[in-house]
């Protein structure tokens, strides 16, 4: 794509997540789209929805971190996506029928940044993000199915639209995650006290850490970096389960915490 073509789709994107309209055009729009474009297109988006100080970008997430996640959809790897200041919210957070349009839950660990993460000699590894890291906490990523078939949506296309981000819900403060085993920690969700998704750290690359330390690296290498007061989504234990209509969901890292919303 070409920077016009780039603008154009960016701008259709952003004036759809600002009506909160069904994306019906993406998985068309978006066919095409390499992966590398498909990153212009997520910080011309971020630009959009920020400009005139209506939001603030407040962080970032990750996402497909295993490779059964991103291999079928073509892509080199797991991606990441914004995080916007209007869609951070804490556990108890109620959700009020509009938005999100279709929403669903994941269990994800949450990293407050006590600092900027400029480029280094060497890339971050989960050991030398550590000194970065403010606070860990037990939280959810609450996603949204705006598309009228999201199994259509290409990766590039998911990478444009932020990945299904809708909100990032920031639960338990986790004491001494220094200590942490992260490969070893369980996590679920619940819908109505009824588990709908649940697995291992280590479906989070390894460790919710490495996932961290790999964003790192990712947006040095894309003109950006992590910055101090940043919240990251570090990456969900399970698929993203989209729930079937109104009530409370619930995640939980065995042991250490979690968060809970209402959706109306």
């Amino acid at each position: 794509m070409d920077a016009k073509e780039i603008a154009a789709l960016a701008d259709r994107i952003a004036e759809a997540r600002r009506s909160r309209k069904v994306m019906d055009f993406l998985a068309a729009a978006t066919a095409d789209l390499s992966e590398a474009d498909s990153y212009k297109v997520q910080f011309a988006v971020h630009d959009r929805l920020t400009g005139n100080g209506q939001d603030r970008m407040a962080g970032w997430k990750v996402a497909l971190t295993l490779p059964t996640q991103y291999e079928p959809m073509k892509l080199s790897g797991p991606v990441f996506a914004g995080i916007y200041q209007s869609g951070v919210r804490q556990s108890g957070a109620v959700f009020e029928k509009g938005w999100p349009l279709k929403a669903g839950i994941e269990c994800e660990m949450v990293a407050r940044m006590a600092k900027d993460v400029t480029a280094a000699s060497t890339p971050y590894t989960a050991d030398t993000i550590k000194p970065f890291v403010a606070n860990l906490y037990c939280g959810a990523e609450v996603v949204e199915n705006r598309y009228a078939d999201v199994t259509k949506v290409s990766g590039p296309g998911r990478i444009a639209d932020d990945v299904l981000q809708a909100a990032c819900i920031v639960g338990t403060e986790i004491k001494d995650w220094q200590q942490l085993d992260f490969a070893g920690v369980k996590g679920r969700s619940l819908f109505e006290d009824k588990e709908i998704g649940a697995g291992p750290g280590t479906n989070v690359m390894g460790g919710a850490l490495i996932s961290l330390a790999w964003l790192a690296n990712k947006l040095l290498a894309n003109g950006k970096h992590l910055m101090a007061g940043d919240v990251i989504l570090t990456g969900s234990v399970h698929l993203p389960v989209f729930l079937p209509g109104p009530g409370v969901a619930k995640t939980e890292f065995v042991g250490l915490g979690g968060s809970e919303i209402t959706i109306k």
